[in-house]
């Protein structure tokens, strides 16, 4: 694996920050990225991106326009990198070595835009063929360039000016493997998500995938992570 790491722990600078949860505060963790991991993620996201076959996936398909997927491919690749940069530089300010990563088989799921992008999400394809003990979510905290714009939603504001990601938490297999869903309209007729625990008394009637923006998926709000810190112990 190529990771694109910081020279040393003095560079890295990682600052608590308390999430309100139902019951008590998840702790939260901002992470620095350095300029010379931007340079290096911006590099490896602008050759990635020629293998336009292997990452294509990666493109909506609302944008029909060859230059604009380029765009977005750029983007998707450049964020995967970035997000793993801010997991690698906390690694680092634990004193824990890269290598865990694949040892330990830690994917590392990414939000992007403000009050917009809420949830980790693992698509069905990845969670069934590539499975992963731990699951990571990272936020960008970033805007897209117009949320109601068919194509620019999925075009990201000042991307390349990112300075910091946010690591909520994490969850491991056998609970996000539990989980199960169920979309609804609510009373204003919108669609509502909702997801199940084995608590659930209607559990079992419930689907095993969610489907956001036609993509089947399991999911969980980022809010409701489990602190970074208790995985960090089980690294150690």
């Amino acid at each position: 694996m190529n990771y694109i790491k910081a020279n040393n722990k003095y560079e890295v600078f990682v600052k608590n920050i308390g999430i309100k949860q139902r019951f008590e505060k998840l702790i939260t963790k901002s992470v620095n990225i350095t300029q010379e991991q931007l340079k290096e993620c911006r590099d490896y996201a602008l050759n990635e991106s020629k293998k336009f076959d292997e990452y294509k996936k990666l493109i909506p398909k609302d944008i029909k326009n060859k230059e604009l997927q380029q765009e977005v491919l750029v983007q998707r690749i450049f964020i995967e990198k970035v997000s793993e940069c801010g997991f690698l530089n906390y690694l680092m300010s634990k004193g824990i070595d890269e290598s865990v990563i694949n040892k330990k088989k830690i994917a590392i799921k990414t939000a992007i835009a403000n009050e917009i992008h809420t949830r980790l999400i693992i698509d069905k394809d990845e969670f069934e063929n590539n499975k992963s003990n731990y699951y990571v979510g990272v936020h960008l905290n970033l805007e897209m360039e117009d949320k109601k714009d068919q194509v620019k939603r999925h075009l990201i504001k000042d991307l390349y000016n990112i300075e910091k990601v946010q690591i909520f938490g994490y969850l491991d297999y056998k609970f996000i493997n539990e989980l199960r869903y169920e979309t609804i309209k609510n009373k204003d007729g919108k669609k509502e998500f909702k997801f199940f625990t084995k608590k659930a008394s209607n559990y079992k009637g419930k689907k095993e995938y969610a489907k956001l923006l036609d993509i089947d998926c399991k999911w969980y709000y980022l809010n409701r992570l489990m602190p970074i810190d208790n995985l960090i112990k089980n690294l150690k």
